[in-house]
């Protein structure tokens, strides 16, 4: 592949030659500027043809070549003069080509007319590929992110022999991304996720194997069996709205209140698939903040109420907002980073699980 040429090159005139000879050598090789030599041939110096013109102008003796028409020297606007300045670069780019060495003016449909600047174009063509490279390397992190995923969805759930109803109703509730509109606290619908909560689910899995691993499972108020049960039925009564790309809504008025759905989804663990009675406290108060829990909530449940509370949350910005999450466990405190797109919830905070009951506003401390 022949590589494509950067410049185009510039004759050479020798120091001591007169400005005629400049100006023969200039028309001869239609070239608006000249390298100017020494006699051993090495480059001292450059001369634009407006600065020729200048210094004959300025000349006393060329009153008649002054006070000529210019009509005779006026070059017609042809076809090939003709260019969407606002186009593609790569539009831009074959009609310069075509050029040659002619002088890069244009002229538009509107009537403007312009000298293409190299500049401008070649930071615009810097700007498309540092544009067009970001994009491949996100697409490919999403790739990545998306086979992860997809790994740990089947590894986590094909393990824990679940009724295959429960797995499609999870596959068939979306969940939606948005953008929230703080002056009129409506939202507009930016993208639908197919098997949303079934995602959900998984990635708060994740979020638990990964306390796990860090002996989060070792304190004696986490039950593991209690904490996987729930993550998996505790959105399965939820509703969603039809929304569409594109939709402004009142997320009051769209969406009904996540206790709706804890409810309905208690209520289906503990009827359909007799789950144990903390399993269905968990799932029916997930909703909840610790001051509106009810005076009979097991005191006991409490540690697994703020980290099945703080997972759900964490999961739900993993799936609809593409958030980078670490924990750290140190004893019964889980230290927590977030850090999404959308900064308003970035956060950095800790949580003591066996810590003195809270209201969500204080759920943790910032770190």
């Amino acid at each position: 592949m022949m590589p494509v040429p950067r410049y185009n090159k510039v004759p050479s005139i020798k120091i001591g030659l007169s400005i005629e000879e400049a100006v023969k050598i200039m028309t001869s090789q239609q070239s608006f500027v000249l390298q100017v030599i020494n006699d051993k041939g090495e480059p001292v110096g450059w001369l634009n043809c407006l600065d020729i013109l200048k210094t004959i102008i300025e000349d006393s003796a060329v009153v008649k070549i002054k006070e000529k028409s210019i009509e005779k020297l006026v070059c017609p606007i042809n076809e090939e003069d003709y260019l969407n300045v606002l186009g593609e670069l790569s539009d831009i780019s074959r009609w310069a080509e075509k050029r040659g060495y002619r002088l890069p003016y244009f002229t538009t449909t509107e009537g403007n007319a312009g000298i293409l600047s190299v500049s401008g174009l070649l930071q615009e063509a810097l700007k498309e590929r540092d544009k067009e490279r970001e994009l491949r390397e996100e697409a490919q992190l999403h790739f990545e992110r998306l086979n992860y995923i997809h790994g740990e969805l089947e590894k986590a759930l094909a393990n824990l022999f679940i009724d295959p109803k429960v797995i499609v109703k999870l596959k068939s509730i979306v969940e939606y991304r948005d953008e929230y509109d703080l002056s009129t606290g409506k939202i507009k619908i930016t993208g639908v996720i197919k098997e949303g909560t079934y995602l959900h689910v998984v990635n708060m899995l994740r979020l638990l194997a990964e306390l796990w691993e860090q002996g989060l499972m070792e304190l004696g108020v986490i039950n593991k069996e209690t904490l996987v049960n729930a993550t998996i039925f505790h959105d399965l009564g939820k509703v969603q709205p039809p929304l569409k790309v594109g939709e402004v809504v009142d997320p009051k008025e769209a969406f009904e209140p996540g206790k709706y759905h804890a409810f309905r989804s208690a209520l289906i663990a503990k009827n359909v698939y007799h789950l144990d009675k903390n399993v269905v406290q968990l799932i029916k108060y997930h909703h909840h903040t610790e001051e509106e829990l009810p005076p009979d909530f097991p005191d006991g449940l409490l540690p697994m109420h703020r980290l099945f509370r703080l997972i759900d949350g964490l999961s739900a910005g993993i799936t609809r907002r593409g958030s980078k999450v670490n924990l750290t466990v140190k004893g019964t405190i889980v230290q927590v980073k977030e850090e999404s797109i959308h900064p308003d919830y970035n956060q950095c905070i800790e949580i003591d699980l066996c810590g003195k009951k809270v209201g969500d506003e204080a759920r943790g401390e910032t770190c």
